[in-house]
């Protein structure tokens, strides 16, 4: 693994994002919102693709590195990240990413499509500065689970993370789809109700193994991994990490349904 190159700055996600910043890091600091992003970065791991990738972006506001154990180059952050390592970032709104076309190999969303005002905009643009063949990885809190039953009964003002707009995990497929983007797998997770007390929590803990036999489509959590197709290939697949698949039965392919950077290098 080559050592890592970065690019240092101060960062943002959107408007949402932004006007929910200060609660919503304060919920996953707490031991509902670690036990998530945690979980999200072990199962990320085991679903990307086993490969050298020049260049990582992890754009949104869940705090733990996503990027940490992959093989990579480059490694930028938009906002930081919870790191022992000082922090690569660089500053951008998720609408509207300052990166030239084909220009990132790995995209990480976690949790951006859940507070951007416009979460499909994010998706094009991300669709736009990914190369050929580069993998998009998005998480996000499912609207159809106990996840989003909480945030719809919640009284508004919403407190963070129930001020996000929750979306399907099919939802998102179909964007991805009409992006082109090729469905690599998925997984969904935390089929516990959204409780913070941690002996609550380690209770519920049989609810994941009964929920991924019996309702695997109401996980609170989602994980999606895509890739944006190359113009005429045919024939060619990376090699992914052995794992369940999701959704029914899993997601892998999915949920049934219904540029180098320019310039030089820092």
């Amino acid at each position: 693994m080559l050592p890592r190159k970065n690019w240092t700055g101060s960062g943002e996600v959107g408007a949402k994002a932004l006007a929910s910043h200060t609660g919503l890091k304060a919920w996953f600091d707490g031991p509902l919102g670690k036990t998530v992003s945690r979980s999200a970065v072990e199962k990320s791991s085991e679903l990307i693709p086993r490969t050298y990738y020049p260049t990582g972006l992890q754009l949104g506001p869940g705090p733990e590195d996503f990027l940490s154990k992959v093989d990579l180059g480059l490694a930028i952050y938009s906002p930081s990240v919870r790191a022992s390592s000082p922090q690569h970032v660089v500053t951008t709104a998720s609408e509207a990413l300052p990166f030239s076309a084909r220009s990132i190999d790995l995209l990480i969303l976690p949790h951006t499509l859940d507070f951007s005002n416009e979460p499909h905009r994010v998706l094009r643009e991300v669709g736009s500065i990914l190369a050929a063949e580069g993998i998009l990885v998005v998480c996000g809190f499912n609207r159809w689970s106990l996840w989003g039953l909480r945030r719809a009964v919640t009284a508004r003002p919403r407190p963070s993370p129930w001020s996000g707009d929750f979306l399907s995990p099919a939802r998102v497929q179909d964007w991805m789809r009409l992006l082109g983007l090729e469905i690599l797998g998925g997984k969904m997770m935390f089929y516990q109700p959204p409780v913070s007390a941690t002996g609550l929590l380690r209770k519920t803990d049989f609810l994941e193994k009964a929920g991924d036999r019996w309702w695997p489509l109401l996980g609170g959590i989602y994980l999606l991994v895509a890739r944006k197709k190359r113009l005429g290939l045919t024939g060619t697949k990376i090699r992914m990490a052995r794992h369940r698949p999701f959704g029914i039965d899993a997601m892998a392919p999915t949920i049934p349904r219904q540029t180098k950077i320019r310039g030089p290098r820092l």
